[in-house]
C-alpha cells in the first residue's frame, strides 16, 4: 500500500530575499554565539561604511558649495544612503518583530481556507510568482543605476588633467577626503571604497524593498482567500444539497478569525514599515523636487541629466511599487462587504443572518497600511506625493526667475539682492512647512 504523499505546509516565499540579505549583513543566521559575534561586526562595518559616504559626501557638499550641480546631486545621494543605513539599522534592531510578523502570516496560510484547498494553493502560488517578480525587476534596475554609475567615471578620468576634474569626474560619488585622494595609490583605493559604499546601500535598499513588498504581498492574499470564504459562506458541502446550521456556524467562526488575525498582521505590518516609509516619503519628495530644480534653473550637461533619471527612475519606481501594493490591501479589504453579501444568506438562520450582520458592520471599516498614521500606503498617496513635488517644483522656479529679475536689474543694489535673499529663504522654510 503506497503512503499518501504529504502536502508541505504554505509558507511565505522570502528565500531569495533572506539569502541576499543574510550576504549583505542584514540577516543574521542562527547557530554558534560567537558565529553571531561575527556577523555583528559585519554588520557594524557595513553601517560604518555607508556613514563615512555620507560623511565624505557632506565634506564635498561644503568644499564645493558654489556648484548648484554637484550639491544638489550629492544632496540627493546623502538623503538616499542615509536613509538607507537607517532603514538597515531599524531593520536589524526590530529583527524579532519582523520573525513574530512572518511566523504569524505563515500561520494564517496554513489555518485558515483549508475547505478551499486548491483555490488557496493557487492564490499563494500567484502571491510567490509576483513577489518574486517584483523584486527582480526592482533590484534589476537598481543594478542598472549601480552600473552606470560605476563605469561612467572609469571612462571619464583618463581625459582628466586637473585634480578638481579627477574629483568631479573621475569617482562615482563626489567626496572629498583631507588627503590628496586624488593620487595613486589613494584613488584606486577610494574608487573601490566608494563603489562599495554604493554597492552596499544599493542592494541593502532594494533587498529589504523586495522583504517588504513580499509581507504586502501575501497580506493582500491572505484578503483574497478571506474574499473567497466570505463569498462561500452559505454554499452546501460537496454532495449534499444543503448546508447545515452548524456549518454555517463553524465557517462564520472561521471567517470572523480570519478577518482578526489579518487585521492583526496588518497593524504589525504598519508599526514594521510605519517610520521608514516616512522618512522615504519625506526625503524623496524634497530629492526629486530639489534635483528637478536644478535640472532646469542650471546648466546641465548630458552626463548631469542621464544620472539624474537614472536616480529619478529608480526612486520614482520605489514609491510607485510601494503605494501600488499597499492599495491593494485596502482595495480587498473593501470586498469584504459585498463578498459576504453576495453568499446565499437568505436561506441561512435568522442566529447567523445577525452574526452576518456584525461581520458587515466590522468589515466596513477598511484595513489600511500607513506609514506611521501620516499617510495611507496607496495609489491616491503616490498621486498626492507627485503633486507635492510638483507644487515644490513651481515655487522654486518662480524663485529663481524672480531672483534673475534681480540680478539683471542695474539699478536695484545691492539691498534689493539681499532683500530677494531672505525672500527666497522665506520660500524654501513656507514650503517645507507645506510638505510636512
Amino acid at each position: 500500500m503506497c503512503a499518501e504523499a504529504v502536502t508541505p505546509p504554505l509558507r511565505v516565499e522570502l528565500r531569495l530575499q533572506l539569502a541576499v540579505l543574510r550576504a549583505v549583513s542584514a540577516w543574521a543566521p542562527g547557530g554558534w554565539p560567537a558565529l553571531r559575534h561575527v556577523y555583528h561586526a559585519y554588520t557594524g562595518c557595513v553601517v560604518a561604511l555607508l556613514a563615512a559616504l555620507v560623511a565624505a559626501q557632506g565634506m564635498a557638499a561644503r568644499h564645493f558649495w558654489g556648484d548648484m550641480l554637484s550639491v544638489a546631486m550629492n544632496a540627493c545621494l546623502i538623503f538616499t544612503y542615509l536613509a538607507a543605513a537607517l532603514k538597515a539599522v531599524a531593520f536589524v534592531t526590530m529583527r524579532h518583530f519582523a520573525d513574530t510578523l512572518v511566523h504569524d502570516i505563515n500561520r494564517g496560510l496554513q489555518e485558515f481556507g483549508e475547505s478551499y484547498r486548491q483555490e488557496k494553493e493557487a492564490v499563494y502560488a500567484a502571491c510567490a510568482r509576483q513577489s518574486v517578480l517584483l523584486t527582480c525587476v526592482h533590484v534589476g534596475m537598481g543594478a542598472v543605476v549601480h552600473v552606470c554609475w560605476l563605469t561612467l567615471p572609469a571612462t571619464k578620468v583618463a581625459a582628466c588633467q586637473t585634480v578638481e576634474c579627477r574629483v568631479k569626474e573621475g569617482l562615482p560619488a563626489l567626496v572629498w577626503f583631507p588627503f590628496p585622494f586624488t593620487e595613486p595609490p589613494f584613488y584606486e583605493a577610494v574608487y573601490v571604497g566608494v563603489s562599495l559604499a554604493l554597492f552596499y546601500g544599493y542592494i541593502l535598499t532594494t533587498m529589504l524593498d523586495g522583504f517588504f513588498f513580499t509581507l504586502i504581498i501575501y497580506t493582500a492574499g491572505q484578503l483574497r482567500v478571506l474574499n473567497l470564504m466570505a463569498t462561500r459562506l452559505c454554499d452546501p458541502e460537496p454532495g449534499s444539497k444543503v448546508c447545515t446550521d452548524q456549518q454555517l456556524q463553524r465557517r462564520m467562526a472561521e471567517v470572523v478569525q480570519c478577518h482578526t488575525h489579518i487585521d492583526r498582521c496588518v497593524q504589525r505590518l504598519s508599526t514594521l514599515l510605519g517610520p521608514i516609509l516616512l522618512g522615504q516619503f519625506l526625503s524623496d519628495i524634497l530629492t526629486i523636487s530639489i534635483t528637478a530644480f536644478v535640472a532646469t534653473a542650471a546648466k546641465t550637461d548630458s552626463e548631469w541629466l542621464f544620472k539624474y533619471g537614472s536616480y529619478l527612475s529608480a526612486i520614482s519606481e520605489q514609491l510607485l511599487l510601494y503605494c501600488w501594493l499597499g492599495h491593494d490591501i485596502l482595495t480587498e479589504s473593501e470586498r469584504l462587504q459585498e463578498s459576504a453579501y453576495s453568499s446565499d444568506w437568505t436561506a441561512a438562520s435568522r442566529r447567523l443572518r445577525g452574526q452576518l450582520r456584525v461581520f458587515l458592520c466590522r468589515a466596513h471599516r477598511p484595513l489600511r497600511l500607513t506609514a506611521s498614521k501620516f499617510y495611507t500606503i496607496s495609489r491616491d498617496t503616490f498621486l498626492m506625493v507627485r503633486a507635492d513635488e510638483r507644487v515644490f517644483f513651481v515655487l522654486r522656479c518662480a524663485e529663481a526667475a524672480e531672483w534673475r529679475l534681480m540680478k539683471q536689474a542695474p539699478d536695484l543694489g545691492r539691498r534689493n539682492q539681499q532683500q530677494t535673499t531672505h525672500w527666497t529663504l522665506g520660500g524654501c522654510t513656507i514650503t517645507l512647512m507645506y510638505l510636512l
